[in-house]
């Protein structure tokens, strides 16, 4: 296949970046976006008929032998190499890049220019459309994006504004021209530049000025680079009908197999498959809880071979390829302990040549896994399996040394999963083998996987996964390659599972400043007065000195997490403009001294609220009431409150005569306030007789539901004995 030659953003050219504005023909750079969007797949669209049937079988019997039996570290691999997939990178040639469930990218530069002070860089990212950007980074530290793109956290942050702005498109076929760029370069780009069907950037870099403190700051090892974590391709789900994001490894098996040409719907029985996502979609118990059976991360390229794309994804979610009688492809999941579907006894075998497996000196001892690690910041990890049982024969190391079996799973992001399909295949590779010559009755185990077989003259019965039967029409015979199915006890996370690697920092320096606790509160509010809408949460920094605290939270919606927003900080709790009553919401906080940061707290999730548990007595600041025998009592008094439930501060009044009973509570006045905000309230009552009148006031915090607090209460009395 051929790659479209990208002769825009790459090598010299991008010296554009630093320069007053140049560039490359326009029309270089419309061939560059063309190749990064439509590189060819395994099968020409142009492939029909009988042809495009011939290559599609090719495929589907390619990837059934290449993951049939033992598994392990492939010579070639259809994932994209993750850590090369974070940089954002420039080429002369590209192919397409498409993400499955989430992944973290940099992306291709494809353009890049200057109008002397302000830089943009436009950053082709994966095959679109893709679902959602879940996390932003620049220079490899995690930052905040506000409604606009601003980049909120130091040192990009400045009052009214940012340094930095990542703008995004999700590339849904819909894109239009970025006007930014037409405006700054209309030579170079014009409104057919639509880069359409590409999730992109579009960074801009703003300059502070060269002779300015803080344009080292910002640029003193040159434009930092960006990358995300993404929720990645749309996918078809036939439970649903819907194309939507999900990670479920069997229909993620689909979508891939779907992008090649020959593979057309009506090639793929939908039930099974949506039986088999449903078994994806069950729980299984792992050493930290529970989770999903098969989902699937990662990224592939599409000029890659598509068998080993396909060996690779059914090797990482623990599935295999199967057809119907029909001739339709479906995917199972490869259970443990999986149901034969024929049975041979010894009056069908012709010969049997059986082997013992592997010999000793090369029959591998020890398993090694590795995994596409979330933990690890979206790179393949090794796990640590120190102390798993099932992951070394001890007594073969010791008398042959270390055979080493790999096992590579670069679309699975669990390590817990990930080492229980690596223990089958493990097992798999250590197996005993052989080869069943039957007679014509072996016929009946095309297009099954898994049977039993009847030892002759032994009478025992071992569960065999068979290769696809060799028929020979000339002696009436059929010849079944066949591997002993191991038998693998039920998994105990307790004692079968590794720990997962302890996540790594984000950024590229380890911090001095210690790391915040995580949150520990969070309140829905409405303003009593305006009806306004404010999330708060409440937290405690560390008791060092700092400059500045960033706060962010993100909302669930439909089970899945959305960006992180920015939220204005006070010394004790954040609060945003925002209405996330009954929604799952993710806080956390850290600290900055001058540009370093801490490392974020732990998060703290909690279902949006409102909390209307009465609060204490307002805190008086300043004031008081005064009494009065010339007819006007007054009240001057600055009050706040200090619980993270508080809407609105409320002043009501009372009055009665001396010796009597008080009438009915006035209200006053009412002000919306935060935890900690000054509210100033005065009143006068005036009283022109010479009986005294006794008045109270009293404030009283509101919570969003109506709920009055306790009341700080001030009496005085009032008279006008000579009128």
């Amino acid at each position: 296949m051929k790659s479209v030659r990208l002769l825009f953003a790459c090598g010299a050219s991008y010296v554009a970046m630093t320069a007053h504005a140049h560039a490359d023909p326009v029309s270089l750079l419309a061939t560059a976006i063309h190749g990064f969007l439509l590189s060819s797949t395994a099968v020409a669209a142009a492939a029909t008929g009988t042809i495009a049937t011939i290559a599609a079988n090719v495929i589907v019997g390619g990837a059934l032998i290449g993951i049939s039996i033992v598994g392990g570290r492939q010579q070639r691999s259809g994932a994209v190499n993750a850590a090369d997939a974070k940089s954002t990178f420039e080429t002369s040639e590209s192919s397409v890049i498409e993400g499955l469930g989430r992944v973290r990218v940099g992306g291709m530069k494809a353009f890049g220019n200057t109008d002397g002070s302000t830089r943009w860089r436009l950053v082709c990212r994966l095959q679109g459309p893709i679902d959602a950007v879940e996390n932003y980074y620049v220079g490899g530290r995690e930052v905040t994006i506000d409604s606009d793109g601003s980049v909120t956290t130091p040192p990009w942050a400045r009052p009214g504004g940012a340094w930095m702005k990542i703008e995004d498109k999700k590339g849904d076929g819909a894109e239009t021209a970025w006007g930014v760029l037409v405006s700054a370069f209309p030579s170079l780009w014009t409104a057919d530049h639509q880069v359409r069907g590409i999730a992109q950037s579009l960074v801009t870099y703003y300059n502070p000025g060269l002779s300015e403190e803080k344009y080292l700051a910002l640029y003193q090892n040159g434009v930092p680079d960006t990358e995300e974590v993404q929720r990645a391709s749309l996918i078809y789900d036939p439970r649903t009908g819907l194309t939507a994001w999900s990670d479920n490894g069997i229909i993620c098996a689909a979508h891939v197999l779907r992008r090649d040409p020959a593979f057309v719907a009506d090639r793929f029985d939908w039930s099974l498959i949506s039986q088999e996502a449903d078994r994806a979609d069950g729980l299984v118990a792992t050493k930290t809880g529970t989770e999903k059976r098969a989902r699937c991360s990662g990224m592939w390229a599409w000029e890659g071979a598509r068998k080993d794309t396909m060996e690779d994804i059914l090797r990482s979610i623990g599935a295999e390829i199967r057809m119907t009688t029909e001739g339709r492809i479906w995917f199972e999941l490869i259970d443990d302990d999986p149901l034969a579907e024929i049975a041979f006894t010894p009056r069908d075998f012709i010969d049997f040549d059986w082997a013992c497996g592997p010999e000793a000196v090369e029959r591998p001892n020890i398993c090694r896994v590795s995994y596409y690690a979330p933990e690890r910041n979206y790179e393949m990890a090794d796990l640590d399996m120190t102390g798993i049982a099932w992951a070394r024969v001890d007594d073969e190391v010791t008398q042959y040394g270390p055979k080493i079996f790999d096992v590579v799973l670069p679309f699975q992001p669990s390590a817990a999963i990930a080492q229980r399909i690596a223990r089958r295949l493990f097992r798999l590779a250590r197996a005993e083998s052989g080869i069943a010559v039957t007679n014509m009755a072996g016929l009946a185990a095309w297009g099954k996987y898994y049977g039993t077989m009847e030892l002759p003259d032994l009478g025992d019965v071992e569960k065999v996964r068979m290769l696809s039967p060799r028929v020979d029409d000339g002696r009436g015979s059929v010849e079944i390659p066949f591997s002993v199915w191991p038998d693998l006890p039920a998994w105990n996370p307790e004692t079968d599972e590794a720990d997962a690697p302890d996540p790594i920092p984000e950024m590229a320096y380890e911090s001095t400043l210690p790391t915040p606790d995580a949150p520990t509160a969070m309140v829905q509010i409405t303003y009593p007065v305006s009806g306004a809408k404010e999330f708060r949460i409440a937290y405690a920094l560390p008791g060092v000195s700092f400059d500045t605290a960033e706060a962010t939270c993100r909302v669930y919606t439909g089970g899945l997490p959305g960006p992180w927003l920015p939220m204005a900080e006070q010394p004790t709790f954040a609060h945003i403009t925002a209405d996330f009553l009954g929604q799952t919401v993710d806080a956390r906080v850290r600290i900055f001294a001058g540009d370093e940061g801490s490392y974020f707290s732990p998060v703290f999730s909690q279902t949006g609220v409102v909390d209307d548990t009465p609060c204490g007595l307002p805190t008086h600041i300043s004031g008081d009431a005064e009494s009065s025998t010339t007819g006007n009592g007054t009240i001057n008094v600055t009050v706040e409150a200090s619980e993270l439930r508080c809407a609105s501060i409320r002043l009501s009044r009372r009055w009665g005569p001396e010796g009597g009973s008080f009438g009915s509570w006035s209200i006053i006045d009412e002000k919306d306030l935060r935890p900690g905000e000054d509210a100033t309230f005065s009143d006068t009552y005036t009283n022109m007789t010479a009986a005294v009148h006794i008045v109270e006031w009293k404030l009283t915090t509101m919570t969003s539901g109506g709920i009055e607090g306790a009341p700080l209460v001030y009496s005085i009395e009032v008279s006008n004995p000579t009128p």
